[in-house]
């Protein structure tokens, strides 16, 4: 996955001493794809599988974070989810309905994504074409390293979520 603004990572590379990894590595990238259903899977709300759960969720968070930055021109991501929430009093210590989640994080970003994303993944087996995903950001990997094509249909989406 790519998480950050680390300038042209390759596979491990260490930003300085004790800096960030970039977190992606041509061989894990297909990982992610431990979050994609399984055959019988009820979606995400109804898996038992900690891969399933762990990148299942991952992967929910990507997509929500690529169709806000494209919906919104860059204008709001996933982050403004997360700060949404936490000034409405969210925390590990609290529950909320799920409905209470999607809104305050829709209103935040002024968008339905989450609320359409979690109807797409929670209940049924919603999937990720990951290769596509990929491809239309603008990611690619030749051997170690990682490229990025600054053609593609979402690469200023890309440039939103890692700066390259």
């Amino acid at each position: 996955m790519m998480n950050g603004k680390l300038g042209n990572p390759t596979r491990g590379e260490t930003l300085g001493e004790g800096g960030p990894r970039c977190s992606f590595e041509p061989r894990k990238a297909s990982t992610t794809r431990q979050g994609l259903p399984a055959v019988g899977d009820g979606g995400l709300d109804r898996t038992h599988t900690w891969g399933r759960t762990y990148w299942g969720g991952s992967l929910f968070c990507l997509v929500a974070d690529v169709r806000i930055r494209e919906r919104t021109a860059n204008a709001h991501s996933f982050e403004d989810v997360l700060r949404a929430l936490a000034a409405s009093g969210a925390d590990v210590e609290s529950h909320w309905e799920i409905a209470r989640v999607l809104d305050t994080g829709d209103r935040a970003t002024g968008t339905d994504v989450l609320a359409s994303l979690y109807g797409e993944m929670a209940l049924a087996p919603g999937t990720v074409d990951l290769a596509s995903l990929w491809k239309q950001l603008g990611v690619g990997v030749d051997g170690d390293r990682v490229k990025f094509d600054d053609t593609a249909p979402l690469a200023s989406v890309r440039r939103g979520i890692a700066g390259r």
